[in-house]
């Protein structure tokens, strides 16, 4: 046998630490879970069991499967959505000084303290029941998150590559695409990021008071029913839909493509 070189050693004996963190974490959670499910009865606090057969249920079925994917389109719409006018805004604020007052005294207070259920009430008035009503709530609610990362994020950036920039060009569109907005890549990779798990809970909110489809809504119509394991099943699969973006898609993606812009150390 090859002897195990120290670092690899080092590694593998920190990577099997972080596993068994990982599972006695998760055991407990469970073992948490099936305690209160015992101790509260399953009609009320659905074990781990029941609400894995019930996953299985909404898995088997397409009719169900497809509210998650109307659930998705509607939060990645929103983000995307909220991510363009929040450029928009902020861009106009940085390099026109008219609107400049009017976004820090007015606009940007006010989206901050607009309440998602207000906005939730007022969009069933405006657009009815639908995804008009969902992504408005995503877009009013997550809106600010973006305007603060990128606000803060302008006042940051290199300035001296923006005069170099300006030396060679006067053209202030192609200073913005080609210097500035690389530089708010970072910002808005990790605004994005929040604004995904923020948005989840934002789209169930929206569905449960103003569609007719979507997780949000068949959360709705699960408790109307008294079928709590279907209400514990349909709430276990968005937390595992905003897992899997964060800790794979969202993760990997920093480490494969945003490492250029990390600060060496």
């Amino acid at each position: 046998m090859f002897p195990i070189r120290p670092g690899k050693r080092r590694a593998w004996l920190q990577a099997v630490k972080g596993m068994r963190g990982l599972v006695i974490s998760y055991a407990i959670t469970v073992l948490l879970w099936y305690g209160l499910g015992l101790r509260m009865g399953p009609d009320i606090f659905p074990g781990p069991l029941r609400t894995v057969v019930a996953v299985g249920k909404i898995l088997s079925n397409a009719n169900l499967t497809k509210h998650v994917g109307i659930t998705f389109g509607r939060t990645v719409g929103g983000v995307i959505l909220s991510m363009f006018i929040a450029a928009v805004a902020v861009l106009g604020a940085r390099y026109w000084g008219p609107f400049r007052y009017y976004f820090l005294r007015v606009f940007y207070p006010a989206m901050r303290a607009i309440p998602p259920v207000a906005v939730a009430l007022l969009a069933i008035v405006w657009f009815g029941l639908g995804t008009g009503t969902v992504i408005f709530v995503i877009v009013i609610t997550v809106l600010p998150i973006y305007m603060i990362d990128l606000w803060e994020g302008l006042k940051v950036i290199d300035a001296t590559l923006v005069e170099m920039a300006s030396v060679l060009t006067s053209n202030r569109t192609r200073i913005l695409k080609k210097v500035v907005f690389p530089m708010l890549v970072p910002v808005l990779f990790s605004s994005t990021k929040l604004s995904f798990s923020v948005a989840f809970k934002l789209a169930l909110i929206g569905e449960l008071l103003g569609a007719t489809s979507g997780m949000g809504f068949m959360v709705y119509l699960s408790q109307q029913e008294y079928k709590t394991d279907m209400v514990f099943a349909w709430t276990f699969l968005l937390v595992l839909l905003v897992v899997f973006l964060e800790f794979y898609f969202f993760d990997l993606t920093e480490r494969k493509y945003l490492y250029k812009w990390q600060t060496p150390k």
